[in-house]
């Protein structure tokens, strides 16, 4: 009996062994441009829990703010290479690998969050996702981070696209934002947001099109007296990582990324969205003053940039297919 009793306690050890020697561990650094203190940055961590609660901890995921792992393309090159790097980026820069993506970057395409998530549901845009991992190997883990609306910040009023000739303006770079804003009659100027702040006190430009959050979160307020508020695009950001990475997680690992992911991206647009108010309010009651704005005049004013870049059809096509 004692033989007996040995040889099956034997017997489990071994399993428990070979169990443990099977199972693997995987690991994902999320690089984001964002601090640490910033709203979204709150959102990607409580993914990154939800994973890892999730998985028992086999797939660790941390965050690296403020571009510590390096700039957005090296680090979205690296998780194309099969590094276990994901970063939060946006469809300016995806439309380097998938053109008509960038249309979510244009004035006016949506004029709020749900609309936008009406958008992500749509076959189109599904077939847009399939062809970054099937070309470019890379996969959308979600596109619902939310940032915010954007809008003009300058040192005069400014109220109508008239007001805004001659206005050098910074702007991402990307050509949907360069097209948007000379359209609405500013002239884009492409540097890093790090250096906004110093080149608006200096006079090196006149404004900036940004959201309230990094409008608050770098105090643009001390060196910009007015909000045009002209909320002319809706900040939408993807999480992305290399599909080389992803597909060597089991699918019931893939799910687990890809719904925490969305569900906690969700959650954090919602807190974003209302906390709007309050930091229009820091924004004034740090000197700012907000000029709400006829948002037609500038709707109209920026179909010649779709015309431009080809997608006056494919925004009506994407509207009938949303049902916006």
């Amino acid at each position: 009996m004692k033989k007996i009793l040995v040889l099956a306690l034997a017997l489990v050890m071994c399993f428990a062994l070979t169990s443990v020697a099977s199972a693997k561990s995987y690991e994902l650094k999320i690089s984001t441009t964002q601090t640490d203190s910033s709203m979204i940055y709150q959102g990607l961590q409580a993914a990154a829990d939800e994973i890892m609660e999730k998985t028992n901890g086999e797939v660790k995921v941390t965050i690296y703010p403020s571009s510590q792992l390096g700039g957005e393309e090296d680090m979205i090159d690296q998780a194309i290479a099969g590094i276990g790097v994901a970063v939060l980026t946006d469809a300016g820069r995806m439309s380097n690998y998938v053109n008509d993506i960038g249309i979510f970057n244009m004035a006016y395409f949506v004029d709020n969050y749900e609309d936008g998530l009406k958008i992500i549901s749509t076959d189109t845009f599904k077939g847009w996702t399939d062809d970054l991992v099937a070309q470019d190997g890379i996969r959308v883990l979600c596109f619902n981070y939310y940032d915010g609306a954007r809008s003009f910040m300058q040192n005069k009023e400014a109220s109508t696209p008239e007001d805004l000739k001659g206005l050098v303006t910074r702007t991402p770079g990307a050509a949907p934002y360069n097209e948007s804003i000379s359209a609405m009659g500013a002239t884009p100027y492409n540097i890093a947001w790090s250096e906004v702040y110093n080149s608006i006190q200096t006079k090196a430009i006149d404004a900036c099109e940004v959201q309230y959050t990094s409008a608050v979160s770098t105090h643009i307020y001390e060196v910009c007296k007015y909000v045009t508020k002209t909320e002319h695009i809706n900040l939408f950001n993807c999480l992305i990582c290399g599909e080389a990475w992803f597909s060597k997680l089991p699918e019931e690992y893939q799910q687990i990324v890809l719904d925490a992911c969305y569900n906690n991206a969700y959650a954090n647009a919602q807190d974003i969205i209302a906390a709007q108010a309050d930091m229009e309010k820091t924004l004034v009651d740090n000197g700012m003053t907000i000029i709400e704005v006829d948002k037609e005049l500038f709707k109209e004013a920026v179909t010649p940039a779709y015309e431009k870049l080809g997608w006056t059809e494919l925004r009506a096509k994407l509207y009938e297919e949303a049902g916006i």
